[in-house]
């Protein structure tokens, strides 16, 4: 018993002697696994920030110094902690580690409020009043089709590729390109493919180059992907203040290589130059450079083919004669013929486009071109030893294609005084049928930069022609290797100037209506109002219109007292009110004469809609009730040494009141005058007026009233507010100079002004009673414009568009010939 007894004790005193040292080690190990924790610990933060803000970041509960670790958008000042986010940043969030002296560690996440795009809308345009033409086409082996055209605008021509996914019935543009500064000239004057590895060849040059730079250089584009993508092949020049021009380009059918035409020139003459590439156009070497033809003149090589046996057939001038040359390579090097003329050939054209060669083996070629007035076909049966005339016909004959079937199409027209366009075709080359397309087509006036391309394997052909008076190309299509031609579409140059949106509405969580300022085909500015159902992203015509006098504007649109849509606008010298339940049918619900263009709407919600027009030197109040009879009930005329009355605009406030911010003009003066009606328009008083500004026509002012009712104008000098509709009035102080719109997102104001420092600006309050946050600066957001390439910049009409409580919208509008007109629509961001 006692030796159990003492087992017994030993075995429990090991038991706690193990279970205590267990413990300590536990504790430790939970200790150690605490401060692991402790110290491993991340704290959430997240701040809101205004764009234009300075914040210092030093987390709450930490204890300083800190350290930050770098910002990855570089607003952060690692040494300071100070977070500036400048005017126009990006808006975004950004996530940054803090840490303080006892290694707490801080995840914090600036939230950054200011205005990100929104929608990008891509207008229709007028025509450019220049030389816009297409230069070139190629079919490709995968059915779609590209075009090489030169558009131009106010600022010189630009070169661009279009293409067809559908047999020319739409086209898109999947080029634009510079060679040396927008301010210049880029021209692509050819095309080629091999595959679907397109090439494109032309020239380049800038207004303001220097002593050191060229005149001119020869470029070479090249696309690996059918066109999506394009990349410079070949830059080339040599001697400054010299042009360098690339006229044509082709691919050889028994090596590959690639193989572009044109000239070059020095002080004392002009040389033909041939250039090679054997590895798919990444390098190039010059393999001719010569002026084949002795007693200088212009010595320019115009056209290129590669025969099947890889004989290079080239045309071009000199001494106002076509020549004919041909290269053969042998033996490791390129052998010459001596070049012959074309007999009673010379080099005329199409402003720069010189016909047009076609080759179909060693021997037979056939190139046509303009001699004198008429347009002729030359043949060789003797690989360019001797060329015959086998057609003579229409004013020129420019471009010409081989169709899969070995038929020969040639196509051309004549300007004053027929003014036509033509297509002559031929089975053997012998024979030569003209087809008169303005017979069966809507044709072109005045046609150039006339070019034809057949499919590589089917039956179809593409002509197309540039319109010398409307300046768009248009597209015909056979699809019976040249029989029979119907008007497929139109190539559209986009003159982008004076294209906008200028009003835009929201009817559902998907749904928008918008007016659109822009030229339409036929170079008319007709009455155009759009429909997005997908939330702005695609937009189709709602209602569209074009009169005779080309004398209409869509000035204003709203979903009325009773959900309908109403647009007014001036249609022929009257004054036009249209409505559409849903924006698919739309009628005239009230016209009356007029001569003005300023109108704009209001409606208070199931009681009655609004209109203002301005009538000669009077304003008129209008409304209706059911939406079909609509009745004048105020006309404002000018009062005693007023000489005319305009208005801003026309507002209702939150219990029914209408307001309406109407300028009076004395000479050149004008004065801002509120006027306010608390029975539905019947009588009016004045409610506010504002002091006497020296120029009526560019005052600045606005009338807007807040989501918690409080009505806010600026009447050109200075701000006022009302918290009682309109009752009583409060002078709103330190507010920005020149407000020209205030917008609302959630319960924050923004203030749209025109600042001295900073041009147009958009501000909001700051933290600091009266001080001001800049958030967006037109002015630098026309800088981040131009360096992208979006040139010309407006804001237009300066004003916001809100489509809800939380969409606040600034419609930026860059026109720029060469990149095309478009709405940049920017949304204020303050999703927390």
């Amino acid at each position: 018993m006692i030796q159990s007894f003492s087992d017994m004790f030993r075995r429990l005193f090991l038991f706690y002697v193990m279970l205590f040292s267990a413990g300590c080690t536990l504790e430790a190990l939970l200790e150690k696994d605490i401060s692991s924790k402790i110290t491993d610990e991340v704290i959430p933060i997240s701040i809101t920030m205004d764009v234009g803000a300075t914040k210092l970041i030093e987390p709450s509960g930490g204890t300083p110094p800190f350290t930050y670790q770098a910002s990855t958008s570089g607003y952060l000042n690692t040494s300071t902690g100070a977070y500036s986010i400048p005017v126009n940043a990006q808006v975004m969030n950004e996530t940054f580690e803090v840490i303080d002296s006892m290694g707490k560690k801080f995840s914090v996440t600036v939230r950054r409020k200011g205005f990100r795009e929104f929608r990008r809308i891509e207008l229709p345009q007028s025509a450019s009043q220049d030389q816009n033409y297409v230069t070139d086409a190629v079919w490709l082996t995968s059915g779609k089709v590209l075009a090489t055209a030169i558009g131009s605008d106010y600022d010189g021509e630009r070169w661009a590729t279009y293409r067809s996914d559908n047999d020319g019935a739409s086209w898109s543009r999947v080029d634009q390109f510079m060679g040396y500064h927008y301010h210049g000239e880029s021209h692509p004057l050819a095309m080629t493919a091999k595959g679907n590895t397109v090439f494109v060849c032309g020239y380049a040059y800038k207004y303001n180059y220097t002593s050191a730079d060229p005149l001119s250089g020869w470029f070479v584009r090249k696309s690996t992907d059918e066109g999506t993508t394009w990349s410079t092949s070949d830059h080339w020049w040599e001697v400054p203040q010299m042009n360098h021009v690339c006229y044509d380009i082709a691919v050889s059918p028994t090596t590959g290589y690639i193989y572009a035409v044109g000239y070059t020139e020095s002080t004392s003459e002009m040389v033909w130059v041939i250039r090679e590439s054997k590895d798919d156009g990444e390098t190039w070497n010059t393999i001719y450079k010569a002026a084949p033809v002795g007693g200088g003149g212009e010595e320019v090589a115009y056209q290129i083919k590669v025969t099947p046996s890889g004989h290079l057939f080239v045309l071009g001038a000199a001494n106002s004669i076509m020549y004919f040359l041909k290269g053969t390579f042998s033996a490791g090097a390129w052998t010459w013929t001596p070049a012959t003329s074309i007999p009673g050939a010379q080099i005329f054209g199409d402003y720069q486009l010189r016909g047009n060669l076609q080759v179909l083996d060693d021997n037979n070629a056939y190139f046509s071109c303009r001699h004198g007035v008429s347009g002729k076909v030359y043949r060789t049966t003797d690989g360019g030893d001797n060329w015959s005339e086998v057609y003579v016909g229409q004013n020129y004959l420019q471009g010409m294609t081989v169709t899969a079937s070995g038929k020969l199409i040639a196509t051309g027209g004549s300007r004053s005084p027929t003014n036509d366009w033509k297509v002559v075709s031929s089975p053997d080359g012998v024979t030569w049928t003209p087809i008169d397309l303005d017979a069966t087509l809507a044709p072109p006036n005045e046609p150039h930069g006339i070019t034809i391309v057949a499919h590589p394997t089917a039956n179809k052909v593409l002509a197309i022609a540039s319109n010398k008076r409307r300046y768009q190309a248009a597209v015909a299509y056979s699809n019976d290797d040249g029989t029979s031609w119907s008007l497929a579409s139109e190539i559209r140059f986009q003159w982008a100037f004076y294209s906008f949106v200028s009003k835009i509405i929201r009817t559902s969580a998907t749904q928008l209506f918008s007016i659109w300022e822009t030229g339409d085909m036929d170079g008319n500015w007709p009455w155009v109002i759009k429909k997005s159902s997908d939330n702005g992203i695609t937009w189709q015509d709602a209602d569209h219109i074009v009169t005779a006098l080309d004398d209409t504007k869509a000035a204003d649109i709203i979903q009325g007292h009773d959900d309908n849509l109403y647009v007014i606008g001036r249609k022929d010298s009257n004054a036009i009110i249209r409505r559409s339940a849903d924006g698919t049918i739309w009628t005239d619900v009230h016209s009356f004469a007029s001569g003005a263009w300023e109108y704009a709407l209001a409606m208070v919600k199931n009681s009655a809609t609004y209109f203002a027009a301005k009538d000669g030197l009077n304003i008129i109040i209008g409304k209706t009730t059911n939406g079909v009879t609509w009745s004048a009930i105020k006309t404002f005329s000018p009062p005693g040494g007023v000489s005319e009355m305009g208005f801003q605009s026309l507002t209702v406030d939150a219990v029914g009141n209408l307001y309406l911010l109407a300028i009076e003009r004395v000479g050149a003066a004008g004065t801002v005058v509120l006027h306010r009606s608390t029975d539905g328009g019947t009588t009016w008083v004045e409610a506010l007026r504002g002091p006497s500004q020296p120029s009526y026509w560019n005052i600045s002012s606005t009338l807007k009233v807040s989501p918690v009712g409080e009505i806010y104008v600026y009447e050109g000098a200075s701000m006022f507010t009302s918290t009682d509709n309109g009752g009583t009035w409060s002078a709103y102080t330190n507010v920005p100079s020149n407000v020209l719109d205030i917008g609302w997102s959630g319960s924050t104001a923004y203030f749209l002004a025109t600042d001295p420092t900073e041009g147009t600006a958009v501000f909001t309050e700051g933290f600091t009673p009266g001080s001001w946050i800049l958030i967006e600066s037109v002015k630098q957001r026309f800088n981040v414009g131009e360096n992208v390439g979006e040139y010309d910049i407006e804001l237009m009409e300066n004003k916001f568009y809100s489509l809800s409580s939380l969409e606040l919208l600034l419609n930026y509008n860059y026109n720029d010939a060469y990149f095309g007109a478009r709405s940049i629509l920017r949304m204020i961001d303050t999703s927390q």
